[in-house]
């Protein structure tokens, strides 16, 4: 009995000690590169997000080095379950249905806590913690988000989008992190998409951000 009871305090006291979830701010603007390992392919965005209304954002950067290249913008409007595909460049827009439900950037309630450090050097570090979607007996994660602790803003994203191929990871970081929504006509949906037809399903490749 005393053993049993000695063990009880131990594990309530490691679970005391086990931190919880914190939780991301419902606004912020950011910019983020992101790297699709299955297409060895890296490109770099700025996002708006409002959690509040499920709205966001997406600019692509734009690059002076690749001539002729043409930059789009995706408005992604949850409420509605459509995103707009909008060609900043030709000034044209499509209308696509929206293949995930709304994705919030924060940690799931549900998360494993996995490992708590400090980004940066001397006098310059952030501290972080780092949280998966492991579960029990199963080999590994398909997200690992990295926040920071004082405020929860998201640093880096890992998501396997398919299991079976290891190569189908997507690593996205975020930098640039400013609180609120400076500019809020980042969410206006343009003239051009009024009369905007729909796109088929899969015609589009849409940034997993």
């Amino acid at each position: 009995m005393l053993r049993l009871a000695l063990l009880a305090v131990l594990v309530g006291v490691a679970l005391s000690q086990t931190p919880a979830p914190c939780i991301t701010p419902s606004q912020f603007t950011a910019r983020a590169s992101q790297y699709d390992h299955k297409d060895d392919q890296m490109n770099r965005f700025y996002v708006a997000y409002d959690a509040t209304n499920k709205r966001r954002a997406i600019f692509e950067e734009q690059n002076v080095i690749v001539p002729g290249r043409q930059f789009r913008e995706f408005l992604e409007i949850g409420s509605e379950n459509v995103m707009y595909e909008i060609n900043l460049t030709l000034k044209t827009c499509t209308k696509i249905p929206m293949r995930r439900p709304w994705r919030v950037y924060g940690i799931p309630p549900n998360a494993t806590f996995e490992n708590e450090y400090y980004i940066g050097g001397p006098g310059e570090e952030v501290f972080a913690q780092e949280w998966s979607d492991r579960i029990p007996l199963r080999q590994r994660e398909f997200w690992v988000g990295v926040f920071s602790l004082n405020n929860c803003y998201p640093i880096r994203e890992v998501i396997i989008a398919d299991y079976e191929q290891v190569n189908s990871t997507i690593t996205t970081n975020f930098y640039d992190i400013v609180q609120g929504i400076p500019n809020p006509n980042d969410f206006l949906v343009p003239a051009e998409c009024q009369t905007a037809e729909w796109a088929p399903h899969a015609s589009v490749k849409v940034p997993y951000l």
